[in-house]
């Protein structure tokens, strides 16, 4: 291994590899920074050009734009509550606080310097432990898939809310409109009302911004509204002020060393959360961000300021969202099974140079493997350099007055949901989206809570159908296999810590 390791260095310390790996890089936090331009669309705008480039340079090219548009979802995330990815929805629950609060600066300092440390560490995982952990991936099977999926929607429910009645309510609310389309097994269409364009479910995008971005909008309009009448009431009138206050304080926008010391258990709790989330194929991103902000707020020593502007917050949704990207890629590389949609494109890319992912890719094509493990973890440090130039740059918007920060808002939230599947349908999907955004905001129903529900639903009905037709309708099936029924045991374990913690925490 360490002779591979070696040789993938020489290969790797190319001007012209790292060249490219830094330019991919910039172009995912662009794309990543744009809601609706997700790093997927870049990595298959650029594929057909990596033809051109040697093997380590073009894959190089694809797995900086994958980590660079990562970050990039963060930036819009924590300026404007708008998620430039659907993972980057679970850093706006802390991260818009703070640019509330006059913090952006240090927010986006935050997300940028945990998500460079937990991709680096998970990288490390990648490069160490990609063999021996493809073993156990092997045996992850539709009725492991299915106890997983369960104990991460009854975790979700029982820790995001103060009441798990209503995170209950959240988790079968998005698991019900997940529901909405074809079925998968008999193809006949579900709820969808006799719309074409219902037949393939509601889309991901369209949600995210209606529910997270959309719905702000019309929050502060009915907060200026019912202000505006009581100072009329009071016969008193103020002038428009920004956003936010404190905004030109440059302490503010500093993060300093004892900060971010303190967010360090979060990060390599979350960067672990994210490396096991990982290394499971077609879990994803979101679950894995969103799993860790919920052991870092249960873990915290001041959870009450978890959704109001808590660093550890922004620190471990940005952790466990990167901290996947690295084991994503064990599955692929030792077995030829793609972890996620990034991965399956960046297979194609090797496939393109004539490399075949699979158990013999590691012994014959072994220092080109680790040459591109060095890659990824390079990258990291393009992302760190490339990112803080951006972020000294992106926070100087929030300065912006409110009328015209919302119309850019609204104008963005449009071309975000179009842009995906150049559907007008999506945009009345996210009007509507905005409106339940409201209405379920003001009967304190966790948002993300939803919309982890609704991308968890399909992943979980098709898994469990699988599981029951492989046992012949025999549910035991759940409880024979070592992991599957650990897994069943871990959520009624974790169910009742979390519980009794909230008493403690409440007492």
């Amino acid at each position: 291994m360490y002779e591979q390791l070696l040789g993938g260095l020489s290969l790797v310390l190319m001007p012209e590899n790292l060249l490219w790996a830094a330019l991919g890089v910039t172009i995912g936090i662009i794309l990543g920074s744009i809601p609706g331009l997700t790093d997927n669309m870049g990595i298959v705008l650029l594929l057909p050009f990596t033809f051109y480039l040697s093997p380590i340079a073009g894959i190089a090219l694809l797995m900086g734009l994958s980590k660079g548009g990562n970050f990039g979802g963060s930036i819009p995330a924590i300026l404007f509550n708008i998620p430039g990815t659907p993972q980057a929805m679970v850093t706006c629950i802390d991260g818009y606080p703070l640019t509330q609060q006059g913090k952006s600066g240090k927010a986006l300092k935050q997300a940028l310097y945990s998500s460079a440390l937990a991709d680096a560490c998970s990288d490390l995982l990648l490069i160490f432990l990609a063999a021996p952990v493809a073993i156990i991936a092997l045996k992850i099977g539709p009725p492991e898939y299915t106890s997983i999926i369960v104990f991460s929607l009854v975790v979700i429910s029982v820790a995001t809310s103060a009441y798990p009645l209503r995170g209950a309510v959240a988790v079968i609310l998005g698991l019900l409109l997940g529901t909405v389309g074809t079925d998968p097994v008999f193809g006949t269409p579900r709820l969808t009302f006799g719309l074409i364009e219902l037949s393939d479910g509601f889309h991901i995008m369209p949600m995210v911004v209606g529910m997270l971005a959309f719905s702000e909008v019309l929050i502060q309009l009915e907060q200026e509204f019912i202000s505006r009448r009581e100072r009329k009431s009071a016969g008193k009138e103020t002038a428009e002020v920004a956003m936010v206050s404190g905004q030109d304080d440059p302490e503010n926008h500093k993060l300093s060393w004892p900060e971010f010391k303190s967010t360090l258990p979060a990060i390599f709790r979350s960067t672990g959360i994210g490396s096991a989330v990982g290394i499971i194929p077609g879990i994803g991103t979101t679950v894995g961000s969103y799993l860790s902000y919920i052991m870092a707020k249960q873990w915290s020593k001041t959870p009450e300021k978890f959704g109001k502007g808590a660093l550890e917050g922004v620190a471990a949704a940005e952790a466990g969202n990167n901290a996947v990207n690295g084991p994503n890629l064990i599955p692929l590389v030792t077995l030829g099974i793609p972890g996620n949609l990034a991965a399956a494109l960046i297979m194609g890319a090797f496939m393109m140079k004539g490399l075949v992912p699979g158990p013999m890719f590691m012994q014959t094509n072994g220092e080109m493997l680790y040459a591109l493990f060095i890659v990824l973890f390079l990258s990291n440090l393009f992302t760190l350099g490339i990112g803080y130039f951006f972020i000294r740059h992106a926070r100087n918007v929030t300065a912006i007055p409110k009328s015209y920060l919302f119309s850019g808002i609204i104008v963005f939230s449009v071309i975000g949901s179009y842009v995906s599947y150049a559907s007008i349908f999506d945009v009345y999907a996210m009007l509507a989206f905005a409106v339940l955004g409201w209405a379920l905001t003001k009967f304190k129903i966790n948002l993300p809570s939803v919309i982890v529900a609704f991308f968890l639903g399909p992943m979980l009905e098709t898994k469990l159908r699988q599981s029951l037709s492989i046992s012949g309708n025999d549910v035991s099936v759940f409880f024979t296999k070592p992991i599957s029924l650990g897994f069943l045991i871990l959520t009624v374990v974790a169910v009742v810590f979390l519980l009794k913690r909230r008493k403690t925490l409440v007492a």
